[in-house]
């Protein structure tokens, strides 16, 4: 079978199976399965078992059921609802401070939980029915919640990285630390625009509170026990003292010690973290491994190589194939998870981003960007989602209202990246280990 005849075989299948509403994964994999044996026969389906062993005995991958169980232990103990009534405690005297609390507690939280949907949903949980019942502008609340969110798979760890370095063989360290300055970039950013926003409209939020300076302090205490934390990951494996998986180990270790200290460790609260872990980490293995299959078919059958050159034989230049990729993650994001599209498009797209020369520990820190534009990008935002169920009966077009002004602020940080890719390559040069 030509080649041309074999990709739009399987563009056709993974068309058919996703629009009639078949799991990402099983569409993956079955595609694969399909490119498999019509290029090579029994012969290729012989390379199956091979693939989902090498990928499910991945010892990078063991960062990810560890990291997602550290943010569910801090999620269902309690101690990120004490968290934020301390960042509220420190920045609600700000105009329109509970705005801004609510994105440096994303900030901070995501970088203990390490996903977007679950930084969402603690911590406005927690602040939504606070805020509305203080006046604030709903629209405003709910973007700032759904955009704060998506520093969740930006700010390290994330397991977004570790899925991403797993694939391209770049150092998981490295990625981490390349996003440490870009994800406070876009924390900055988000808080400017707030600020602005409310010197605009003040009417937006209501006039600011002053509580007693002893209420102040004990409550502001509660940031220390997560940042402790925080610093501990992140600073062991910046120091070179822990490779990221045994950093993920100490870190959920280290939840669990929370938890204890603030005496909301109990049976139940432990078995439905790991029952929540387990799920998130199967759904994770199995599009890993689907997409792995479709990644080995296209790669035996040569469509991956003939894409590669034809693109690189369009005659684009370097950064009109990055503005046409851009423009790709951001359709494809309206429609796909972000895990999925990595695994979805680097098999086919990695060979021309090394051809054109990309840093791929930088390019991992856009994709990580573009990947977070499509958690707050309609129809199939999975923020969007997530905030709208908590609500309180709000209309999901009042949250997508919310969040598109952020959506703009995203490009304007690839668009900084891009100038000053130092941003993101700075901090992992300066790295021991």
């Amino acid at each position: 079978m030509s080649l041309e005849l074999l990709t739009l075989v399987l563009v056709a299948c993974l068309a058919i199976l996703l629009v009639a509403g078949q799991w990402t994964a099983f569409a993956l994999g079955i595609s694969g399965v399909v490119v498999l044996y019509l290029s090579k026969g029994m012969l290729g389906l012989g390379a199956l078992s091979s693939v989902v062993w090498n990928n499910a005995n991945n010892y990078i991958l063991i960062a990810v059921p560890m990291f997602l169980l550290m943010g569910e232990v801090i999620l269902r103990s309690g101690v990120s609802s004490h968290f934020y009534r301390g960042v509220v405690v420190l920045l609600g005297r700000l105009p329109g401070g509970l705005l801004h609390a609510n994105i440096a507690s994303c900030a901070v939280f995501s970088a203990v939980s390490g996903s977007s949907v679950a930084t969402a949903a603690t911590v406005g949980t927690v602040a939504i029915p606070e805020m509305l019942s203080r006046g604030y502008e709903p629209r405003t609340v709910f973007g700032s919640l759904a955009a704060g969110g998506t520093l969740g798979i930006l700010i390290p760890p994330s397991i977004v990285m570790v899925l991403y370095g797993a694939l391209v063989e770049e150092s998981i360290a490295r990625l981490f630390m390349a996003g440490v300055l870009p994800g406070l970039l876009m924390a900055a950013t988000f808080m400017v625009f707030i600020a602005v926003l409310l010197l605009l409209k003040p009417r937006y939020a209501p006039p600011r509170e002053a509580g007693s300076a002893g209420h102040r302090a004990a409550e502001a205490w509660h940031i220390l026990p997560v940042l402790g934390l925080l610093v501990v990951v992140l600073g062991s494996i910046y120091a070179g003292f822990a490779t990221p998986t045994e950093a993920s180990a100490v870190g959920a270790a280290g939840a669990i010690l929370l938890a204890v200290g603030y005496g909301r460790f109990t049976r139940r609260m432990f078995a439905e973290s790991l029952m929540a872990t387990v799920k998130t980490t199967c759904m994770v293995a199995l599009i890993i491994i689907c997409a792995q299959i479709l990644s080995t078919a296209l790669t035996y059958s040569g469509v991956s190589r003939a894409v590669s050159e034809w693109v690189m034989g369009m005659g684009l230049g370097k950064w009109e194939f990055f503005v046409a990729l851009v423009v790709l993650y951001i359709v494809l994001g309206c429609f796909v998870d972000g895990i999925s599209m990595i695994y979805m498009t680097l098999p086919v797209l990695l060979p021309v981003v090394k051809a054109f020369g990309f840093d791929l520990v930088w390019f991992g820190v856009i994709l990580t960007v573009l990947i977070e534009l499509g958690q707050i990008t309609p129809p199939v935002g999975l923020n969007l989602f997530t905030i709208h169920a908590i609500s309180g009966g709000a209309k999901f077009s009042e949250v997508a209202a919310g969040s598109a002004p952020y959506v703009a602020l995203m490009l304007f940080v690839i668009l900084l990246l891009c100038l000053w890719p130092q941003i993101a390559l700075w901090l992992p040069t300066t790295m021991r280990g």
